[in-house]
């Protein structure tokens, strides 16, 4: 399947701005009709962690907009030692090789 990927790759705590970049990119290219992926990896996976109540709001908003595969890289989490326990309920973990896997068959890629 044919789809784009967006992945949040820096950690958004320090730049507001930045925090809502990536939903709107991926509710935007889902209003296109494309198939989203948002895919937490690298130092973006602490932002699972320090959510703010509008942060929060958003990530639990994007099913609203046909975005609703929400990934977080595993080896990220376990490389910074936090808990995948604690993550939201719509996020779902991938393995390195997963996520190597849906890069290499996806149409693009947009790292913010």
């Amino acid at each position: 399947m044919n789809h784009n990927i967006v992945c949040i790759k820096q950690s958004t705590t320090r730049d507001e701005q930045h925090d809502y970049e990536c939903f709107d990119l991926a509710m935007a290219l889902a209003n296109l009709d494309y198939h989203i992926h948002l895919v937490f990896y690298g130092d973006g996976v602490s932002a699972l962690f320090n959510i703010d109540s509008t942060y929060n709001k958003r990530l639990q908003a994007l099913p609203l907009f046909d975005v609703n595969d929400i990934w977080v890289d595993e080896t990220s989490l376990n490389a910074r030692q936090l808990n995948a326990s604690q993550l939201p309920n719509n996020i779902n973990l991938l393995t390195s090789a997963e996520l190597k896997q849906l890069l290499n068959n996806s149409m693009a890629v947009y790292t913010l």
